[in-house]
């Protein structure tokens, strides 16, 4: 449960906007600057997933139709808990982790079939 917590540390710390703060880079660490080695499978996994959704989030919002913009945005940060989901799922040890990773990957794949049928859509 350890690990979940500090896992979800992590992604709170990156959600409030932190994250230019820490940029540093260097050796062993991430685009954000979190020394990643000293993190195990899962906050290594979710630190990944977190950063492609970021750049991702960050490129839809480039899109010159607000509409879009946000729509794609949100595409990506569906598929960020998709993605942070699938690593709780894999490294978890703790069940109850385990279902709600699972409940919130369900939940977010079909927010992001949803939002994507949109997407295409207004193109």
């Amino acid at each position: 449960m350890k690990a979940a917590r500090t896992a979800l540390l992590a992604m709170a710390i990156m959600a409030s906007g932190a994250t230019p703060l820490l940029a540093q880079g260097g050796h062993g660490t991430s685009m954000s600057g979190m020394d990643m080695k000293n993190m195990g499978p899962l906050q290594k996994g979710s630190m990944e997933a977190m950063e492609k959704m970021n750049k991702a989030m960050m490129q839809g919002m480039m899109d010159p139709d607000p509409d879009l913009a946000w729509m794609k945005g949100m595409a990506a940060h569906h598929q960020g808990a998709v993605d942070m989901s699938e690593a709780a799922i894999k490294h978890s040890k703790d069940e109850t982790v385990v279902k709600e990773a699972r409940k919130t990957k369900e939940e977010n794949e079909k927010s992001l079939r949803e939002i994507q049928a949109k997407i295409r859509k207004e193109r």
